[in-house]
């Protein structure tokens, strides 16, 4: 039986143009900083900066001259310009400054000591059905709300099941949101976390432990493309039932909650 493939997804409002917007993202000490998320906010233009903190955006830069071009980072202050305010500029370098307040921290003040380990999300690990990034542009990112029937949650964990790659080696982000109005909300962790694998089909796991995140609320959990690989198959296990996925095309875009479909993605927690 043939796999039964499905996309997810988006109305883009993504117009192509001849303007491209170029440049490169440092820290105040001159440093390179890959990984960058650069778009219009809620719309569906964007990228991430590479291993040189190097970028380019194409965009018809004349229909959103007064739309706001946000870079961000774990860790750093984000930074805002209106496309015409960037244009404008005589340098092409952005720099970004270390966040100057830190996350609330949420501390494990509890006397419950028959804490019960629990895979939240979505189980499968069909070869059958499988589910995409929905380009390669990078910044696509999906993912799922996490409910915990009890709290504080220990998170211990991630899991995602591969149905086919043929990248070879490829890196994820994986990021944690707060939730507001059922939809992701702003990033809470205070280093980024990646995932790197070469498994061609198969379940790959990564370590929470080192990161020491403890939930006290529901969070979003998603995985993010942040490497332009070229052309290449890239298939998760999916499904019908299970956590419903939200995604967004690029970075800083417009999240959108995708019907029905699943991803075969989990986290392990204590509780």
């Amino acid at each position: 039986m043939k796999p039964l493939y499905y996309l997810l997804l988006f109305i883009s409002s993504f117009v192509w143009g001849q303007d491209f917007i170029i440049g490169k993202v440092l820290d105040e000490q001159g440093i390179e900083l890959p990984y960058v998320n650069i778009g219009l906010v809620g719309k569906n233009i964007g990228t991430v900066s590479d291993e040189k903190g190097i970028f380019d955006l194409e965009m018809d830069t004349q229909n959103h001259l007064q739309d706001t071009l946000r870079f961000s980072m774990i860790g750093f202050g984000s930074k805002a310009f209106t496309v015409a305010e960037f244009l404008k500029r005589k340098e092409i370098e952005v720099v970004l400054e270390p966040s100057a307040t830190a996350l609330e921290e949420v501390v494990l003040t509890t006397e419950r000591t028959d804490f019960k380990t629990k895979v939240l999300g979505n189980n499968t690990t069909s070869k059958l059905i499988v589910a995409a990034f929905t380009t390669n542009r990078l910044g696509n990112e999906m993912g799922f709300v996490v409910r915990g029937r009890k709290r504080p949650m220990i998170l211990k964990k991630f899991n995602i099941s591969i149905a086919e790659n043929d990248y070879g080696p490829i890196r994820f982000r994986v990021n944690f949101y707060n939730v507001e109005n059922e939809l992701p909300k702003e990033n809470i962790l205070k280093e980024p976390i990646y995932l790197n694998t070469d498994v061609t089909s198969g379940l790959v796991s990564l370590d929470l432990t080192p990161y020491e995140i403890v939930m006290d609320e529901d969070f979003f959990i998603s995985i993010e493309w942040i490497e332009d690989l070229g052309p290449g198959t890239l298939y998760f296990s999916g499904g019908f039932f299970g956590s419903p996925l939200i995604a967004r095309e690029v970075s800083q875009g417009k999240w959108t909650k995708i019907g029905s479909a699943s991803v075969g993605m989990n986290v392990e927690v204590r509780y």
